[in-house]
């Protein structure tokens, strides 16, 4: 089963993520960046409240450190059983 990936960040580390499981169609189904940046050819999520509706199986943090804590308080209140990756 393909599945959802969503990339919080969208610097040098985060496209290089995004480049990376673009290649994996075969195992990714659609790629969501949360950015306040252009992210074509993915799809861009402008707010992390917005997250669980997306619903993600895998999740990328690749945000400035400052932010991970309160990002990750926020997917483990509102996801659970998600793989995550800081």
């Amino acid at each position: 089963m393909k599945k959802k990936v969503l990339i919080i960040g969208f610097g040098s580390i985060g496209k290089r993520h995004a480049n990376i499981l673009q290649r994996k169609k075969k195992f990714i189904k659609q790629i969501y960046v949360l950015t306040k940046q252009n992210c074509k050819p993915f799809f861009k999520v402008d707010s992390l409240k917005k997250v669980p509706l997306i619903n993600p199986d895998y999740i990328i943090i690749s945000s400035p450190t400052s932010e991970h804590y309160k990002q990750l308080s926020f997917l483990e209140k509102k996801l659970s059983k998600k793989i995550i990756l800081v």
